[in-house]
């Protein structure tokens, strides 16, 4: 009876710390009227609000305002580099910054509106986005490459993935959800959370070889209520969302081989949302009220 109650209490234990974050952090970052934006660990605003970046350890950075335009979305490098998204009425662009805080260039886009940012292991900076006619903020009906890839130089060394293969409405990589970084870069693939249809409701899980060739495409209709996505670095794809009640969070992965979305049986329940991923760790964060509260935790 007493070993029972002993191996009772080693698998609570043992249970319990599973269900732990690796790691937790309260942010400087406190709630506002515009909701927070995420990449990896770090929260930012941009939009509509002047640029705030907080990093991982929760400690508000030094920021330089972008050279030209309104700030959109930001990446940073395992090297400490910052990259940082802008737009104007009439153009796009993007500022590199090095570890220290310094302006090192500044990449002209054009009528491309980079929208969302993801450093890769080799340092080049790709960019999802969408183009716009010289009518501010009109997208064009010429067909264009929605995804570019820029050297640590900021030359161009790629562009990939016509907007045309994607239907009628709402540009595949648009700003409109801003709550998660819609690019991001593993070792060895671009993972891409794109508009695909007229309405927002309406989306897909894209991926690309690292060389821009299209190797799956997903559906994500099915996931309509509070959609977050999060692709870690060892390639799996966690999609968070809620029940239409907007209750009862699920999480559910990519099962590549079947091309079905299965719900994972979490023994964890974090406070608040999926927010992304930090190498092969889920990001979880509650901002709706007070400081921001994130945590690290490990693939269920």
């Amino acid at each position: 009876m007493l070993r029972s109650l002993a191996l009772l209490g080693a698998l609570t234990y043992v249970a319990a710390a599973a269900s732990a974050p690796v790691r937790e952090v309260t942010s400087e970052a406190a709630n506002a009227s515009v909701p927070p934006r995420f990449f990896k660990g770090y929260i930012y605003w941009a939009g509509r609000e002047p640029l705030r970046i907080y990093t991982p350890d929760g400690y508000q950075m030094p920021v330089t305002p972008p050279s030209k335009g309104t700030a959109q979305a930001i990446a940073v490098d395992t090297n400490g580099a910052l990259a940082i998204a802008w737009t104007t009425p009439s153009t796009g662009g993007i500022d590199l910054y090095d570890s220290s805080g310094a302006l090192v260039r500044t990449i002209q886009t054009s009528r491309y509106l980079p929208a969302y940012l993801s450093f890769a292991d080799d340092h080049c900076l790709w960019s999802l986005g969408w183009q716009m006619t010289s009518r501010p903020y009109n997208p064009t009906r010429d067909d264009y490459m929605i995804v570019r890839k820029f050297l640590p130089n900021g030359q161009q060394a790629g562009a990939y993935l016509p907007r045309s293969q994607f239907p009628d409405g709402l540009e595949p990589g648009d700003e409109a959800r801003r709550l998660t970084n819609c690019i991001t870069l593993s070792h060895d693939r671009v993972g891409l959370l794109v508009n695909s249809g007229m309405y927002g409701n309406k989306t897909e899980w894209v991926e690309l070889d690292l060389n821009g060739n299209l190797t799956g495409r997903w559906r994500l209709d099915q996931f309509v209520n509070e959609l977050r996505v999060a692709f870690t670095s060892d390639d799996h794809i966690f999609v968070y969302y809620r029940g239409m009640d907007g209750r009862n969070p699920h999480l559910s992965t990519l099962d590549r081989e079947a091309s079905t979305w299965k719900q994972v049986q979490w023994q964890w329940a974090p406070n608040g949302y999926l927010a992304s991923a930090d190498g092969e760790q889920l990001i979880f964060t509650d901002y709706r009220s007070g400081p921001i509260h994130v945590g690290w935790y490990e693939q269920p």
